[in-house]
């Protein structure tokens, strides 16, 4: 074979290995994500547009659903595992639009011009995780109270739902958008209870806000010892004169030390809170766990970045120092395991407070 020959067999041969490589790319390209899965992979929980349930399986006939947000946390449904990180769960759009949409979608097949008209006042809607173990377990947990109206002004009371739900599985993350449906189901098919008087829906909604109007809400929180939980949500500490001290026998133990006004000082037996230099701790069992103030509640300071920034800044440029500095480093890690809910024999993770009841929710 000439030179020239076998230059030109060697060009095509190179252009028919380039095709073939474009044609079959190698397990090495990654392929690309779904706008879904870029969305889930920063935390997003997308909810579906399929219809539910059929007309038959209503116990009332529905002219339509409005969903009113009265949610202590707008920007969160929860917090999620990825992989080794803990995220921020939250709705792709505005919360209110979140909900309504996602209940227009879903149920506006159902509705009939004969039906009543339904007024849906959603009061929490929180998902969570506990990864590991031979199954991952998934938790969700929805309460909300549902009102009827036949003239769209006037409203009686339907029905209450507040349920807290655990699913076992793997890959659970992708599979929120499921459970959130789930519940709203189980809600819409709720049998209506005996009503009492008609309201109109002004005062529902005054209602069902009001339990945002409690001094830990609306005021700074002042410096001092709260012996139980309604002390902390009246903003009224039982001693203001107070140190926090390292237990002597047990490691991680920290002990209040309280002076009453006659001067005398004690060990504080009873102590829900603490509040050191605008600090606020939950005290448990002689731990120290950080709470931070977010919307209308209270969340564990270990799962907001922006607190665990702030926290770590202080600490290394000395402005908590001493023995608040070691109580930020040492309460914005512990983990606690929320108790609200002991009807799901597992306890998940506490990410929050309950601030009806102080108990911890996921």
């Amino acid at each position: 074979m000439s030179t020239k020959q076998s230059l030109l067999l060697s060009a095509l041969l190179t252009a028919f290995t380039m095709t073939a490589m474009a044609q079959y790319p190698t397990d090495e390209v990654a392929p690309v994500k779904s706008q879904k899965q870029t969305e889930l992979n920063k935390g997003k929980i997308t909810l579906g547009k399929e219809k539910l349930l059929t007309a038959e399986k209503l116990p009332l006939k529905i002219s339509d659903i409005e969903v009113v947000s009265a949610l202590w946390d707008t920007a969160h449904l929860g917090f999620i595992s990825l992989g080794s990180r803990w995220v921020p769960a939250t709705p792709d759009k505005a919360m209110t639009s979140y909900l309504s949409e996602f209940v227009e979608n879903a149920f506006a097949h159902l509705y009939a011009p004969d039906g009543i008209k339904l007024l849906w006042v959603i009061e929490d809607l929180r998902i969570g995780e506990q990864p590991g173990g031979v199954t991952e377990k998934a938790f969700i947990r929805l309460k909300a109270t549902a009102y009827g109206s036949t003239d769209g002004q006037h409203y009686k009371r339907l029905y209450a739902m507040d349920e807290a739900k655990l699913n076992r599985g793997i890959g659970l993350t992708k599979k929120h958008h499921q459970f959130i449906a789930n519940v709203f189901t189980e809600l819409l098919q709720k049998t209506p209870e005996k009503s009492g008087s008609l309201c109109a829906k002004s005062d529902i909604l005054a209602h069902h806000l009001q339990t945002r109007q409690v001094p830990a809400l609306t005021a700074q929180m002042k410096d001092g010892v709260y012996t139980d939980f309604e002390a902390f949500r009246n903003n009224s500490p039982a001693f203001t004169q107070f140190e926090i001290k390292k237990g002597e026998y047990e490691y991680e133990w920290w002990d209040i030390i309280a002076t009453t006004p006659e001067g005398e000082k004690g060990r504080v037996k009873s102590c829900w809170a603490v509040v050191k230099e605008g600090n606020i701790f939950r005290y448990v069992d002689g731990k120290l766990i950080q709470l931070e103030r977010f919307e209308y509640g209270y969340v564990l300071s270990r799962y907001l970045k922006d607190s665990r920034d702030r926290s770590r800044a202080a600490m290394i440029g000395g402005i908590l120092g001493g023995a608040v500095g070691a109580m930020v480093a040492s309460g914005s890690g512990h983990m606690v395991s929320a108790d609200a809910f002991p009807a799901l024999k597992v306890n998940p993770d506490a990410t929050a407070i309950d601030m009806e009841t102080g108990a911890f929710i996921f």
